[in-house]
């Protein structure tokens, strides 16, 4: 359920990094987010993820590294082809890469880290996003990532209508304009006005946080619990009264 809390980061969080990826040219007219609410362009955005990143590590909190990424044919790119963008996210290019700045290898993720595909803006649609919230009881989601504007508002936007709190980073996030970015920020502001937090209350937040305790299993053992298998054969076959 929705945590009605004036928390920075909810009850249970989650941190999602939305589409951090390489950002190197796939056109002649490449996407950029170099425009946020901190000077410094895209650097020192990704500069802010990764300390909200390696808090929520500290911290015992799930992450969930995400890509939008395409067929080469843009078959799946749907209503995406009628917008302003250029061609971007297509699976050969850079964007198949997170960001090389980006505090994480993908090859060798720690535990309780998964990296998402998607197809749409909003990470929520038609990903398995949402069995991995639940396995972590999560309420909040923290999002950080490119584009304010777009993604990430869209990203907001289906959390909030599965009944998700988020809670924005606002030094973490970037668009392609400065307009575009505060734009952005006010739709999220919108949605849930205790959605937008500065860098430093997120953080100080997650330094507070008990720890979620099946990350902590995850990290410990290696597995969300290790009650996994056949059913056992003195259970198998018999009905519920059998049981008892």
């Amino acid at each position: 359920m929705l945590p009605t809390t004036e928390s920075a980061i909810g009850e249970t969080p989650a941190l999602i990094v939305v589409d951090a990826q390489d950002s190197e040219s796939e056109t002649d007219h490449p996407m950029r987010s170099d425009c946020g609410s901190i000077p410094g362009g895209r650097e020192a955005i990704v500069d802010r993820i990764n300390t909200v990143v390696e808090h929520a590590r500290d911290a015992d909190v799930p992450i969930v590294w995400g890509k939008e990424l395409h067929r080469t044919d843009f078959a799946d790119y749907g209503s995406e082809l009628e917008s302003c963008e250029p061609e971007h996210g297509a699976y050969g290019s850079a964007a198949e890469r997170l960001d090389a700045d980006l505090v994480v290898d993908e090859a060798d993720l720690p535990p309780a880290e998964y990296v998402v595909e998607k197809r749409r803006y909003n990470f929520f649609h038609r990903t398995d996003i949402e069995h991995i919230l639940s396995t972590y009881d999560v309420d909040t989601v923290i999002l950080v990532g490119f584009m304010t504007n777009i993604c990430v508002h869209y990203t907001a936007h289906g959390a909030h209508e599965r009944d998700y709190a988020f809670r924005v980073v606002e030094e973490g996030t970037g668009a392609p304009t400065d307009r575009l970015h505060e734009i952005g920020l006010e739709c999220i502001r919108y949605l849930q006005p205790r959605g937008l937090r500065n860098v430093e209350a997120v953080t100080e937040a997650l330094d507070d946080y008990a720890g979620n305790p099946v990350v902590q299993r995850v990290k410990e053992e290696g597995k969300v619990t290790q009650e996994t298998g056949a059913v056992p054969p003195t259970l198998a076959g018999k009905r519920p009264a059998e049981t008892e």
